[in-house]
Order: C-alpha cells, then sequence, then structure tokens
C-alpha cells in the first residue's frame, strides 16, 4: 500500500515539475516576442515619424519605467500569481496592435508593463522553484529562451505577413496574431497559481530591510547589467548599416547580424551555466567585457573580409552579457526577495541607461555620416564597464 502511495506521490511530483518547467520556459519565449515583431514590418505599418519613435524607442525606457511595479506585485501577490497577471497584460498588448497605428502604441505600452514585470519576477521566481544550485542551468535555459524568441518573432513575422495578405491591415494583424503563444504560456502557467505562497528558498536571511540602492554590489551588477543592454541595442538597429557603409553587400550584411545573433544565442546559453561553476565570476565578466570590446572594434577596424569573425565574437559577448546579468541577480542574493530587488534595480536604472545608448549614436551618425566616433564611444563605455563592473562577481551576497 506504501510503495503504491510512493509511486503515486513520484508521479504526482514528475508532473508538477514538468508544467512547471513548460510553463517557465514558453514564458521565457515570449519576453522578446513583442519587440521582435515590428522590425522586419516596420516598412509596411505605413507609421509617422513619431510613431515610429515610439515603437523603436519607447519598449527600453518602458521595461525600465515599469520595472519597479514588478516588486510591489511579487509581494501582495507572490511570484506566480504576479507572473500570470504579467503574461495576461502581455498576451492583451499584442493581441490590441491587431486594431491600427494608435492600438500598436497602447499595445506596445501594455506588452512592455507585462514584460518588465517578468523581467522582474522570473529569475526570483525561478530561485524560488528551481533552487540556488540548480542556477546555472536554469538561467542559461533562461537565457536561451529569450534568444529563441527574438529569433522566432524576427524570422516568422514576414512569411506571417505574406499569408495574412501583404497590405497594410496584413502587417497590424501578423502583429496581433503574436498574441497566440502569450496565451498558450497563460494556460500552461495556470497549474502554478496553486504555489502562490512567498516561500524563500534559503529560509534564513530576509532581504526586507536590505537597501539595494545603497549596496555596492547591487550597483556594480546594475552597472554591468545596463552598459551590456547598451551596447547590445545599439547594434541590433544599427549592425547591418555599420557594415554597408563599410561597403558590405546588404545580402552579407544581413547574412553577417544573422550569425551575430546565433553567437548571441550560444553566448546566452553557455556563459551562465560556466559561471555557476564558481563562486566568484569575475573571469566572466572580464571575459564578456573584453569580447564585447574586441568585436566593437574588430567590426570597425579590422580588415572587412573578417567582418564575420568579429560579428560572431560581438554577439557570443551580446548574448553572455544579459544572462551572466540575469544569473548575478540571483547568484548575488541572500534571499528571494533580495533576488527580486536586485533584479527590480538593475533593470529600471539599467534599461532606461540603455535607451541613450541608440539615441546618442543615431543623432552622432546622422550628423557625422560616419560610425568613428559613435564607435570609439562604445569602446570607451565598455572600458569604464570594466572597472565598475568587477565587484559584481566577488563572491558575496546582498
Amino acid at each position: 500500500m506504501s510503495m503504491t502511495i510512493d509511486s503515486t506521490r513520484s508521479m504526482d511530483n514528475t508532473a508538477s515539475t514538468v508544467w512547471l518547467w513548460m510553463g517557465f520556459v514558453l514564458a521565457a519565449l515570449n519576453l522578446r516576442l513583442i519587440f521582435a515583431t515590428v522590425g522586419p514590418l516596420l516598412t509596411h505599418l505605413e507609421l509617422g515619424f513619431a510613431s515610429t519613435l515610439l515603437v523603436t524607442t519607447l519598449p527600453l525606457a518602458l521595461l525600465g519605467i515599469f520595472s519597479i511595479p514588478g516588486v510591489h506585485l511579487r509581494r501582495w501577490l507572490g511570484e506566480e500569481r504576479t507572473l500570470f497577471l504579467a503574461l495576461l497584460l502581455l498576451c492583451l498588448g499584442c493581441g490590441v496592435r491587431w486594431f491600427g497605428e494608435t492600438a500598436l502604441i497602447l499595445g506596445t505600452v501594455i506588452g512592455s508593463a507585462g514584460i518588465a514585470v517578468m523581467n522582474v519576477v522570473m529569475p526570483a521566481l525561478a530561485r524560488k522553484r528551481f533552487g540556488p544550485q540548480r542556477m546555472g542551468m536554469v538561467m542559461g535555459i533562461y537565457a536561451l529562451m529569450l534568444g529563441v524568441g527574438a529569433v522566432l518573432g524576427a524570422s516568422g513575422s514576414f512569411p506571417l505577413f505574406q499569408w495574412m495578405g501583404e497590405n497594410t491591415a496584413a502587417a497590424y494583424h501578423t502583429l496581433g496574431l503574436w498574441a497566440l503563444p502569450a496565451f498558450l504560456a497563460l494556460l500552461l502557467w495556470l497549474p502554478q497559481l496553486r504555489r502562490a505562497a512567498v516561500v524563500d528558498n534559503l529560509g534564513s536571511v530576509s532581504s526586507a530591510t536590505v537597501n539595494v540602492y545603497g549596496n555596492r554590489t547591487a550597483w556594480s551588477i546594475t552597472l554591468f547589467f545596463g552598459l551590456q543592454a547598451l551596447n547590445l541595442y545599439v547594434f541590433l538597429p544599427w549592425m547591418p548599416t555599420i557594415l554597408i557603409d563599410r561597403g558590405v553587400t546588404p545580402i552579407d550584411a544581413a547574412m553577417i547580424f544573422s550569425i551575430s545573433q546565433v553567437c548571441l544565442m550560444v553566448g546566452s546559453f553557455v556563459t551562465p551555466l560556466l559561471a555557476s561553476r564558481r563562486t566568484d565570476q569575475q573571469l566572466y565578466i572580464v571575459m564578456t567585457v573584453l569580447t564585447c570590446l574586441a568585436g566593437t572594434l574588430g567590426l570597425m577596424y579590422a580588415p572587412r573580409g573578417s567582418a564575420i569573425l568579429w560579428a560572431a565574437l560581438l554577439g557570443f559577448g551580446q548574448g553572455a552579457g544579459p544572462s551572466l546579468g540575469a544569473f548575478l541577480f540571483v547568484a548575488k542574493a541572500s534571499s528571494v526577495d533580495a533576488a527580486t530587488r536586485i533584479s527590480a534595480m538593475a533593470q529600471t536604472v539599467g534599461y532606461l541607461l540603455a535607451v541613450a545608448g541608440p539615441l546618442l549614436v543615431g543623432v552622432i551618425y546622422q550628423r557625422t555620416g560616419e560610425w568613428h566616433i559613435p564607435i570609439l564611444i562604445l569602446a570607451a563605455i565598455l572600458l569604464v564597464e570594466l572597472v565598475v563592473s568587477l565587484p559584481a562577481g566577488r563572491n558575496v551576497k546582498v
């Protein structure tokens, strides 16, 4: 009889773990879809200049602005219910885009709010539900799914647009259809609402009184995450243009950019796995920053024929940075609540800092017509990042 009961419990636990993994992975997959799906259709949306600027730059600012509410929602509702609410916002934000230009901007705001909350809550939820010992693997998979979602959205939007009719209405309808993956994630997350009680896996150190804004390590993590995001979000829209201005054909530029994104996915998966094997991650911070520095300078100043190698190197470093940052949110936290607070601080300050990158580079390029000054500024920022980020890797807890 006892063997039957044990067997039943084991099957229940296995099923519960499978549902948890499915819900977590699909939620992570949706984190970049709302942003990645707009770019391929931008010329077909027939937006005015102001709307184009809002749709392309507003999301980064919103990710910073809406991060703080994620902390309060997590305290009121718990991680599971907060993630469910965030997925609901994301689903609504994606679906609203079906209805035209004004709805696109409204949907971007609603969806960005949901994603900002998810960005804050998911690292804390991962620590709570999977345990600190498995964080390297869990955060590696988390970061990998971000990349998979971005590639899926970027590569799938245009074929879907063609299937929908290849007109302006079809472009908006295509964007609206990306609510379906968010809705599926919402359904798969439903079983987790039964586990909504807030549980700290360490159960020892409470971070309710910890002021992360007064903590040196938390600031170092924040600057590492934010300056890495700045570098990434400069090259996402501008890398093909840089290559074309150097004499690379548009087709080759698109191919090189795609390779950099594949390497980004590899870097985002591998780095947390390696970093989790050490208690001190300073070596990985140095390697990440120097990889981005070499790729940034190489893409501009190395022989044109080697551009693919420098783009691959840059992509790997750009993938390693955010995923290592997300790992540090958890690895350097003394509790689940501390992880949430570090995550919120890093993403609030970090994304607001990152907004300046694409805008600054775009303005300088528009006025000068060349890339030397923007590239040298990015290189200088990476050197500053190398110094200010080192404390983030020390074997200390916040």
